[in-house]
């Protein structure tokens, strides 16, 4: 993968949730995990249409550096915008290692 197509920041954010001193659970917040550099790409019309049709929210796709350490329960923030994870991460068709596509969809 050339790195000119990762030319966006993104922060991944992992769900995390504490407790009080007396131990009842407080609100769980989002705090940041990750910093990458990935490729935001929005989706075309035609495919927001297919997804739609398959009842998909699916507006955007994130293409980042092989890893195995992001999940679905996690979410993307990008300039501001926070993304969910839409479906587990994808390999690229080549070697599987390379790297990995997120399909997102606005929060």
């Amino acid at each position: 993968m050339r790195a000119s197509r990762l030319r966006h920041r993104i922060t991944v954010l992992k769900k995390t949730t504490t407790r009080s001193p007396t131990g009842a659970a407080l609100p769980s917040t989002w705090t940041p995990y990750l910093t990458l550099w990935a490729s935001i790409e929005p989706l075309s019309v035609k495919d927001v249409l297919t997804a739609q049709a398959a009842s998909s929210q699916t507006i955007a796709r994130c293409i980042t550096r092989y890893r195995t350490d992001i999940d679905t329960s996690m979410r993307i923030e990008h300039n501001g915008q926070h993304y969910e994870i839409n479906g587990q991460p994808l390999a690229d068709a080549r070697s599987g290692r390379e790297h990995i596509t997120l399909m997102l969809k606005s929060v």
